[in-house]
């Protein structure tokens, strides 16, 4: 482990030849398995058939096709169009933040997140897509999740460095990443890609906010906290100022009775006076 913050939940899943096995490891096993199963599909079937069975199309799952809420992740078709490199780039960010991510959150969030980041923008885009025009074709990938799992990297870890020859910092490399896939989803026409890119990537960032990263949501309570203070001050300081403003005017009162007598006070004057000592009395019950 690079980072060693660890959560009291980060335990094994179970133990094979002495050896820990982690909900991310088996995350990873998952996915591996699923792109052998998918090639073997793809080269008895054809790319197409198997894409086509696939695909999130929310179409398909208003007619009770509901399996496409979560099989779209299976694999990317760049995985067979692009060569082996995305696969298995894809694998080691996973292997690598995601390990990192469930060390520091524990087993079960780690597992939450990744259902989140899995089912959220797909149950999004079948309810809105239709609406906002997006989804018509479809779409197949689990990039968009692996980067979830990224960006929730990124948000425990702001400032670590890739490596030795990499002095650029997380945070900055996740924006670069998501600007450079942006444009290229905007160059294309990929608005499907962009909604899940950038809904996967809000869900990694708001669920590490929310279980501690950082502040975490202690944001919204700080804030709520902060302006509560503010206005505590704000009529704290005007009661003080009253107050002394009070006392002043008292003074002067008394300054009168003692130069004049009591007789030359104004029925203001007797007013305030009566006004001063019923609340001395009441203090003095307190």
């Amino acid at each position: 482990m690079w980072y060693q913050q660890q959560s009291e939940d980060y335990r094994p899943l179970f133990w094979i030849s002495g050896r820990p096995i982690y909900a991310n490891t088996l995350l990873v096993f998952g996915h591996v398995l699923c792109f052998v199963i998918c090639a073997l599909c793809v080269g008895s079937l054809g790319l197409e058939t198997v894409s086509h069975a696939l695909t999130l199309h929310p179409a398909s799952i208003w007619h009770g096709q509901v399996w496409r809420l979560i099989s779209y992740i299976a694999f990317t078709p760049s995985f067979f169009t692009q060569g082996p490199f995305w696969f298995l780039w894809s694998i080691f960010l996973l292997y690598f933040c995601g390990r990192e991510v469930e060390q520091f959150v524990g087993r079960r969030s780690y597992l939450t997140l990744y259902a989140a980041l899995v089912l959220i923008p797909a149950v999004l885009l079948f309810l809105v897509g239709p609406f906002l025009g997006l989804g018509s074709v479809g779409y197949l990938g689990c990039g968009e999740v692996i980067f979830g799992v990224f960006i929730a990297f990124a948000t425990i870890y702001p400032g670590a460095m890739p490596s030795m020859w990499i002095t650029v910092p997380v945070w900055a490399i996740a924006w670069i990443l998501l600007g450079i896939y942006t444009l290229y989803d905007i160059a294309f026409r990929e608005g499907t890609a962009m909604f899940m890119l950038w809904t996967s990537s809000a869900i990694g960032y708001l669920g590490m906010r929310f279980v501690g990263a950082g502040r975490g949501m202690n944001w919204l309570t700080d804030w709520w906290e902060t302006r509560r203070a503010e206005k505590l001050a704000r009529r704290h300081q005007f009661k003080v100022l009253s107050d002394r403003k009070t006392n002043e005017s008292i003074d002067a009162i008394l300054d009168k009775i003692s130069k004049h007598g009591v007789n030359s006070l104004t029925s203001s004057e007797r007013a305030a006076l009566e006004r001063a000592r019923t609340k001395l009395l009441d203090r003095d019950r307190r």
